[in-house]
């Protein structure tokens, strides 16, 4: 069984390594991030909800190893006990973290809450008849959206009940929480890049490709964020500049990742990219800067792909 975790660990370090992350950094990297995001959940959010929302996080985090198709292939390689070790140890490891933050935060019942869930997460798995295919409200084309919800559809429900949630305690941070954690939802669509050929079949320029990419990715977010955005502007209307600023910083933030989704392509983005994308959504003025960036980069990547001469 030990075998099995070291193995884990050294493919953890190869897809580093393969990002051009080398782990001794990508770690340190990976947990500050987690400190800051554990800090805006408590921070923005009333105390007295932050912890639920903080173990929703934590509990998602697992629900991915529940996939019926990893378990049948553990099932497959080791003992039933042994297979029952390596579950409740994989929910342990990465809700400790989580853990600990909450050790820091004094909510010492809510980790003997946390470590239950993960147990109980433990012993099942997730399934869907090989036969159904959840339906989408999106085109195929492009496959971001209708694949990235398929697989984050869970979040949906959390997003609008967090957005209800802000109405009937009146606060409104938590409102504009739903907002951002749709949004990062949204922008994690761009991170999977479409095979070469898919590119190469399209009969666009660069210029054409791009902007019919942030037309519909634009539509469908505009879509799926409307239901929070109106909720917020009517039930919070002395805040109503406030949200509007948010909304239009999403788009914002949702059109550079489209963009800055092909700045290497057809190779996934590089380390480097990744940060100046990562720093332009720390510093807002940044954004100007790296927008143009990234369209220069993607337009003359796109355009060796697509024989755009122009």
């Amino acid at each position: 069984m030990k075998w099995y975790f070291v193995l884990q660990i050294k493919m953890l370090n190869r897809h580093l390594n393969d990002f051009g992350v080398p782990p001794a950094l990508a770690y340190p990297i990976l947990g500050l991030l987690f400190v800051l995001g554990s800090n805006f959940i408590f921070y923005s959010i009333e105390s007295e909800y932050a912890v639920y929302v903080y173990l929703l996080v934590a509990v998602s985090t697992v629900l991915k190893l529940g996939e019926k198709k990893r378990n049948d292939f553990l099932k497959l390689s080791f003992t039933r006990k042994a297979y029952s070790k390596i579950r409740i140890l994989e929910n342990v490891l990465i809700l400790t973290p989580f853990a600990i933050y909450l050790i820091y935060e004094s909510e010492y019942l809510q980790i003997l809450y946390l470590y239950l869930l993960g147990l109980i997460f433990s012993k099942f798995t997730v399934s869907t008849p090989s036969s159904f295919v959840i339906p989408t409200p999106f085109s195929k084309q492009p496959f971001e959206f209708s694949s990235g919800f398929r697989k984050t559809f869970y979040i949906y429900p959390v997003v609008y009940w967090l957005t209800y949630k802000s109405v009937e305690v009146q606060n409104f941070n938590l409102g504009i929480f739903s907002l951002l954690l749709l949004f990062f939802t949204l922008i994690s669509y761009y991170t999977k890049m479409e095979n070469q050929f898919y590119v190469w079949s399209f009969k666009y320029s660069a210029k054409e490709f791009l902007f019919k990419k942030i037309k519909i990715g634009v539509r469908f977010a505009t879509l799926l964020s409307l239901p929070i955005f109106t909720t917020l502007c009517v039930f919070f209307t002395e805040f109503i500049v406030i949200v509007v600023v948010f909304q239009c910083l999403c788009f914002l933030y949702l059109i550079q990742a489209i963009i800055a989704k092909y700045s290497d392509f057809p190779k996934q983005i590089n380390l480097p990219n990744s940060m100046i994308f990562a720093l332009s959504l720390s510093l807002i003025p940044f954004v100007v800067i790296t927008f143009r960036y990234f369209y220069n980069k993607s337009m003359l990547k796109l355009k060796s792909v697509l024989n755009d001469k122009h």
